[in-house]
């Protein structure tokens, strides 16, 4: 008799999951070592927390804190052998439709530049979507033809 597959999508929500509880504990970590010194030092403790984690956990770990970084917007680099093994399937279905989904993320918050790396454009906006800067948009639009 045969035997009965999981499907493959069924444990992707289990992952994202575990990735938004990660984030969560990853920003609470940090707010704990950084209380009162604004802004600039909680980025410093995350950005220290995830390399830590990226350093020493395990594949699965090394995944998860970087689709977790990616959800957060901090910038980190994968090793070359956990891309491999995850975009080859190495480490199970799941994670690499993270690692690929995290990676599209990542890449998309990241400056590009032409083939040769001569120039770099940011791929977001310039001025933040608020309602004051597209009134301000709106008021430079009106003015012209």
């Amino acid at each position: 008799m045969p035997q009965h597959t999981a499907p493959p999508m069924e444990g992707l929500m289990d992952l994202l999951h575990e990735v938004r509880q990660f984030s969560r504990d990853l920003q609470q970590s940090a707010r704990r070592a950084a209380p009162a010194h604004g802004p600039k030092a909680y980025r410093e403790a995350l950005h220290s927390l995830i390399d830590r984690r990226m350093q020493n956990d395990d594949a699965h770990g090394r995944i998860v804190c970087y689709a977790s970084a990616a959800e957060l917007g901090v910038p980190v680099e994968l090793p070359a052998e956990q891309c491999r093994q995850a975009m080859t399937g190495g480490l199970g279905f799941g994670l690499r439709v993270l690692f690929w989904a995290a990676h599209r993320r990542m890449i998309a918050s990241r400056p590009v530049g032409n083939w040769a790396g001569l120039t770099t454009q940011s791929v977001r906006p310039a001025t933040p979507n608020t309602p004051a800067t597209a009134a301000k948009r709106g008021a430079i639009g009106a003015e012209t033809p």
